[in-house]
């Protein structure tokens, strides 16, 4: 896989930074669970954990940008 770039990694940072509470954990697959700051960690060095992070938040970046978790919402 190749390696992730610098602008999406500060930016799914800041966003799990900021959105995150500091006492909820993510489970990821059968990776395991883990808590903000070893997300984190996992995205600043561009290990399998946190490029499958990183292409998460960015498409859920992208759906919102399209209109598609709107129209998704509004379905229901």
């Amino acid at each position: 896989m190749k390696k992730t770039s610098e602008k999406a990694k500060e930016l799914v940072i800041f966003k799990i930074d900021t959105e995150m509470p500091n006492n909820l954990k993510l489970a990821i697959g059968s990776y395991g669970s883990f808590n903000k700051n070893e997300i984190i960690e996992h995205i600043k060095k561009d290990d399998e954990i946190g490029k499958q992070i990183v292409i998460s938040h960015l498409s859920f970046l992208k759906a919102v940008a399209k209109g598609e978790v709107a129209r998704k919402l509004a379905s229901v």
